[in-house]
């Protein structure tokens, strides 16, 4: 999977070209592969790589489009005029290495289908370098006809790549494009030939002139008499009605079926005989859930704000007696009782506290003296998992469930070979290889997504894994990975990809509330949560603020206003772990925050 974001659209699923049953767009995969091979990656890297989200009846479809390429994207249209000529340039020579390829037997349905785009904004720019998003669409308004393409053809890719007719979408179309070339091709042929027959004749008639000069006018004109007359052209007869009614029924039958596909009730993407492990009726289940929660959440935070007070020492008291993180305010009797003094918190606070300033005890009452602060537990425990594909360098994280035993999301190594999978954090120092010692997955097939990696040579303090019965609605989480829209500025990421085995980015912490706990089939459970995660913290650790496994963040579902972030459960991975080398710590305690309190008296520098 590419993993720099570009932009997100709307996805007319009525508009999707097919090629072989399945929606072109679908076919990402595929198009790359042949124009890696048949061009060049560079034609390959002209078109973005989707990840759609079907709609429902209450949500339209979306797709998100993502590219390898780095860099800051922006349409064409807000280009420079000096950039804009340099980027036309290279979109036009791109699209002509491809234009061969339409007529290839084997991937040119798929090509031709690919050149297809939604409207003129869908041509990109990354630091210069053409992408196109919203591919194999028809027009708006799902014309199908081949006037109706050309016409929209030449006001998006034509510009670039003049082509006669748009390209062709099925077998009646595609034999009057070889028909046209190989017209075209003749004509050229023949406009080659006469060029130096044409010289030819001039030469002549050059020297026929010099010489008519010196004879009588009587001698010219009886020349000119013998000249045979011209022959009489004969008119271009027209092509046969008859010849255009194969293309009528094809065109008739195609708008038939398209028309049947549109009927609320049919579907439009055939069942292939694999029910889904996450169901549409689930999925909107979890997202009324999840408004609900964010509705019950918004009440509260304005009863909050209505009733919060300020004391005399400046400490904010929200109307349940605690601070905003959920602290029992300091007592102003008693000198110790200042900043840098460990107290008990809620779990439940209106803002999560700084995870520098949660304390993780051992279990027997004493503060861990190796992890002392959430922030270096999660340091410690979390890493980056490196992959290198056909596709290229793929990002993700995982967590230590024993000295050496990792576990990520299945999706994240996929395609992967072992030896070229390898996982590394600030703790680790460098690079370390790993055995894959078991999988489940993927996600759409079987409900889970889960990976287990030995990790060689290290040897790592494990998460506890929280497994309880206890609902975790509005309690704090902490999410923590490597998402790749950070990495992108990360000079020890940058420094990593240029060689230097021993760099290593930061990890990157989000914190937030869990929204809702879900059931998405018979064996998959979610934990939904609003810790900003994206692409790269796959496979990354979902921990409460005692510092215990909750979830695993697998997937984000992207809304018009908000994500959805979701973590597979804990018990799920529990499960998981069942019949592996792993012996897991699981806890059922409730959790008891323990938070240092903020410095922010001078004379707070007292000893807890």
């Amino acid at each position: 999977m590419a993993e720099h974001f570009l932009t997100k659209s709307r996805l007319d699923l009525a508009r999707c070209i097919r090629v072989g049953g399945d929606p072109a767009v679908e076919c990402h995969a595929a198009l790359q592969q042949a124009l890696t091979s048949k061009v060049g990656p560079d034609a390959a890297k002209l078109f973005a790589e989707p990840l759609i989200s079907k709609g429902n009846d209450q949500a339209a479809s979306t797709v998100s489009w993502y590219s390898d390429r780095l860099g800051q994207g922006a349409p064409m249209s807000k280009l420079d005029p000096t950039a804009e000529a340099e980027f036309k340039s290279v979109l036009s020579r791109r699209l002509g290495l491809i234009e061969p390829l339409i007529d290839d037997p084997d991937v040119g349905p798929l090509v031709s289908a690919a050149l297809h785009l939604g409207s003129p904004s869908d041509i990109w720019s990354l630091d210069g370098q053409p992408v196109l998003i919203n591919w194999g669409l028809l027009p708006d308004g799902g014309a199908t006809d081949a006037i109706s393409r050309t016409e929209h053809y030449q006001r998006t890719l034509g510009r670039f790549l003049p082509l006669a007719s748009a390209p062709p979408l099925n077998d009646a179309e595609r034999t009057l494009w070889r028909e046209m070339r190989q017209s075209q091709d003749t004509t050229q042929k023949d406009k080659d030939t006469a060029a130096p027959m044409a010289g030819a004749v001039a030469g002549t008639a050059a020297i026929a002139a010099t010489t008519a000069a010196a004879t009588s006018n009587t001698a010219a004109t009886n020349t000119a008499e013998t000249l045979p007359p011209p022959p009489e052209r004969r008119p271009r007869g027209r092509v046969p009605m008859l010849a255009w009614v194969p293309l009528l029924l094809l065109l008739l039958i195609f708008g038939g079926v398209l028309a049947w596909l549109l009927v609320p009730g049919n579907r439009i993407f055939a069942q292939d005989g694999v029910e889904p492990a996450i169901t549409d009726e689930a999925g909107l289940a979890t997202a009324r859930q999840v408004n609900r929660d964010l509705e019950e959440r918004l009440a509260r935070l304005r009863s909050s704000l209505d009733g919060a007070v300020c004391r005399a020492d400046g400490t904010l008291l929200m109307p349940d007696g605690v601070t905003i993180e959920g602290l029992l305010p300091p007592n102003l009797s008693d000198p110790k009782d200042r900043g840098g003094r460990v107290v008990d918190a809620n779990p439940k606070p209106i803002l999560p506290p700084n995870p520098d300033r949660v304390i993780i005890d051992q279990g027997d009452g004493n503060v861990a003296t190796d992890t002392a602060t959430l922030l270096k537990l999660l340091d410690n425990r979390t890493a980056m998992v490196i992959t290198s594909t056909q596709k290229g360098m793929g990002v993700g994280t995982g967590f230590f469930v024993g000295p050496d035993l990792l576990v990520t999301n299945y999706h994240v190594i996929e395609g992967a070979r072992p030896e070229n999978i390898f996982v590394t954090n600030q703790a680790i120092g460098g690079l370390k290889q790993v055995e894959v010692l078991k999988t489940f997955g993927p996600m759409e097939v079987v409900g889970a997504d889960f990976a287990l990696l030995r990790v060689e040579g290290v040897d790592q303090p494990a998460f506890t894994i929280r497994q309880s019965d206890e609902s975790m609605r509005l309690q704090a989480v902490i999410a923590a990975g490597y998402p790749g829209d950070v990495l992108n500025t990360d000079r020890e990421f940058a420094a990593l990809r240029e060689g230097n085995l021993s760099a290593v980015p930061e990890l990157t912490v989000t914190d937030g509330m869990v929204n809702t706990e879900q059931d998405l089939s018979g064996t998959t459970h979610a934990v939904v949560h609003s810790a900003p995660i994206s692409t790269g913290n796959s496979g990354g650790p979902l921990i409460d603020m005692c510092g215990r496994i909750v979830g695993v963040n697998t997937f984000v579902i992207k809304g018009p206003m908000r994500n959805l972030n979701f973590a597979l459960a804990s018990d799920d991975l529990v499960d998981f772990l069942a019949d592996t080398p792993v012996k897991p710590t699981v806890s059922a305690a409730a959790c008891h925050p323990r938070v240092v309190r903020p410095r922010s008296v001078p004379d707070a520098d007292v000893n807890q």
